[in-house]
């Protein structure tokens, strides 16, 4: 009898934390968008301030290209999209820079986000070189897309003016649709007695840096919250693998896990260990890497709402253009995403651990060298 009555102690017990833990996650969640609202509006009075100073040197020094290689090594460095692009989104929203250097900047930061599953593949343990390889396909095939689109959206942007143009007019039919939302005075009422908290310390570089590392903090952890929200890394794996026998369903997939997750390189590193395990191969992997393409345009999407801009919302939108580009372009043509990766690791590269670990320098050096020679 009280053998039974313990058992059902235990279950009860049980039954009680799980929405005590649930709870907590979402508290969790609700602190980390916090913070990153928070930084975005740091940045945002940041950025306004030092404006007038900054807008000449960037505009006399910035050429396509360095703006492509500045967002890519930026990225790099800081592994989040999401922060270089919030950044960029609000540098546009104040004037900082304009909306085509805006443009390469973010096409550029695309590029720099694949780092993360490069550096996923490299550090995943394996026995075999087969596995280590097919690790490292999932990111080599990210990273190749992503150069293709550098150099697509380099091409219509510098000749056609093609982005800046289209994300313009939609981010004024937008605004115009929606010009009922005061999204920048809940944001304000929020936010503000911290930021004006913050903003008292005097030198606008420091505030300018502690915003940043507030809005890297916050895109991480608010990653790691949502999967714990959804049920743990496991949970989000075996969804992610079961769902993937049709490419329009993966890349939907990649599309709504990305949006609510807020950072493609956190899905896209997801499969990573599944293609090592062999529970996924690199074909039926392509059109989600597609799909998280353009589920990462969320956060940039967040950020210019909270800013409040029409150049702002223009430059969110435009990161959202790229990945439909990219996905009308090679979501019919997975096959050639395919043969390119496998015919860069197998025959180009004849990837190995050590090759990879090269790879991840030049990388970083690239874009650096772009940067400090061009």
């Amino acid at each position: 009898m009280k053998k039974g009555v313990k058992k059902i102690a235990r279950g009860h017990d049980k039954k009680k934390l799980i929405p005590e833990r649930s709870g907590n996650s979402f508290v969790k969640l609700a602190f980390f968008l916090y913070l990153f609202i928070l930084a975005i509006e740091l940045i945002k009075k940041a950025s306004g301030l030092i404006a007038p100073d900054a807008k000449q040197f960037i505009f006399s020094n910035l050429n396509p290209l360095k703006a492509i290689a500045v967002g890519w090594f930026s990225t790099s460095v800081a592994q989040s999209s999401g922060a270089v692009a919030g950044v960029v989104v609000t540098f546009v929203g104040n004037n900082l820079i304009n909306l085509p250097t805006a443009v390469y900047i973010l096409v550029g930061a695309s590029m720099g986000t694949t780092i993360t599953a490069l550096i996923i593949s490299l550090i995943t343990v394996t026995t075999k070189r087969r596995d280590f390889r097919h690790g490292f396909e999932i990111a080599l095939c990210y990273s190749i897309y992503s150069f293709l689109l550098v150099f697509i959206v380099f091409f219509l942007e510098y000749f056609f003016a093609l982005f800046s143009r289209f994300s313009m007019y939609f981010a004024t039919l937008f605004q115009g649709e929606f010009s009922y939302l005061n999204f920048p005075d809940l944001v304000e009422f929020i936010t503000g007695p911290l930021v004006k908290l913050i903003m008292n310390v005097n030198n606008v570089l420091v505030v300018f840096f502690i915003a940043f590392l507030i809005l890297i903090f916050a895109l991480k952890y608010v990653s790691r919250s949502v999967v714990e929200v959804f049920g743990g890394e496991v949970k989000a794996k075996n969804f992610i693998n079961r769902y993937f026998d049709s490419p329009i369903k993966a890349y939907f997939i990649g599309v709504v896990l990305t949006a609510i997750v807020f950072s493609s390189s956190i899905t896209i590193s997801l499969l990573v260990p599944l293609a090592v395990s062999g529970l996924i191969g690199l074909r039926r992997a392509i059109p989600f890497i597609l799909g998280a393409d353009l589920g990462t345009f969320t956060d940039t999407f967040l950020v210019s709402l909270i800013v409040g801009e029409t150049n702002a919302i223009a430059a969110a939108f435009s990161y959202g253009l790229f990945a439909v580009i990219g996905a009308i372009i090679f979501l019919p043509n997975t096959n050639f995403l395919f043969k390119a990766t496998k015919f860069t690791s197998k025959k180009l590269i004849k990837i190995s651990r050590e090759k990879a670990l090269y790879i991840l320098l030049l990388f970083v050096l690239i874009p650096l060298g772009i940067i400090v020679f061009f």
